[in-house]
C-alpha cells in the first residue's frame, strides 16, 4: 500500500501576527526554518525517503519543503492545487479585526454552519482542487512514499474526511501519514 505524509509548513509571518493568509504570500520567520530544519532530521533520522516532496506554490510551504528535501535528497514540485484555501474578505486580516467586521461569522463558520468565509473558496471546491492535485502527484510519483507539505486549513479538511477529528490541533510542522487506497487518503496516523 503506497503511503503518504501530509505536513503544514512552518511557522510564516502571518501565523506570528495571528493573520488569516490565505493565497497571500507571507514568508516563513526564522522559527520557522527552524522548525522545518528540526523536522527534516527527524524525518531523515526515521529513514523518512520520499520519491518526491510534493508542495503549494506558495513561499511559506515552498520553503518548507525546500528544506526538508535538502536533509532527505528528494526533488521538489510545487502545485498549486495543494495551496491553502482562498479566504476571500478575510485574508490579510487577523482574528480580531475578522470579529470586528463579520460579527459571530467566524464561530458559525468553526461550527460548520458556513462552508467558506465570505467570497473565499468552498469546502468542496477545496477538497476538488487538492483531489485533482493529489491525482497528478501519484500519477507523476509512482508507487512508494510520497510527502506534501501545504496549509492548515488545507490539511484540516482533508484529514477530516479522512476521518481525524475536526477540532484535531495542527501545529506548524504538524501532519498526518495516511495510506492512499485507490484515489483517497485513509487511515489518518497523527505524526509525534
Amino acid at each position: 500500500m503506497q503511503r503518504l505524509l501530509l505536513l503544514r509548513h512552518g511557522e510564516s509571518t502571518w501565523n506570528v501576527e495571528q493573520r488569516w493568509q490565505g493565497w497571500l504570500d507571507a514568508p516563513l520567520t526564522p522559527a520557522g526554518e527552524a522548525q522545518a530544519a528540526a523536522r527534516a532530521r527527524t524525518l531523515a533520522h526515521e529513514s523518512f525517503a520520499p520519491r518526491v516532496i510534493y508542495t503549494s506554490d506558495l513561499q511559506r510551504a515552498a520553503r518548507t519543503a525546500e528544506i526538508i528535501a535538502a536533509h532527505v535528497e528528494a526533488p521538489v514540485i510545487a502545485d498549486a492545487g495543494f495551496r491553502e484555501r482562498f479566504g476571500g474578505e478575510w485574508q490579510g486580516h487577523t482574528g480580531a479585526e475578522i470579529d470586528a467586521g463579520w460579527p459571530g461569522m467566524r464561530d458559525a463558520w468553526r461550527r460548520g454552519e458556513l462552508s467558506a468565509p465570505p467570497g473565499g473558496e468552498e469546502d468542496v471546491d477545496v477538497l476538488e482542487r487538492f483531489d485533482a492535485a493529489l491525482s497528478r502527484a501519484l500519477a507523476q510519483a509512482g508507487h512508494g512514499v510520497v510527502g506534501i507539505v501545504t496549509h492548515h486549513g488545507m490539511l484540516r479538511i482533508v484529514a477530516t474526511r479522512a476521518g481525524v477529528d475536526v477540532h484535531a490541533l495542527i501545529p506548524n510542522l504538524g501532519g498526518f501519514w495516511f495510506d492512499v487506497v485507490g484515489s483517497r487518503l485513509a487511515n489518518a496516523e497523527p505524526l509525534e
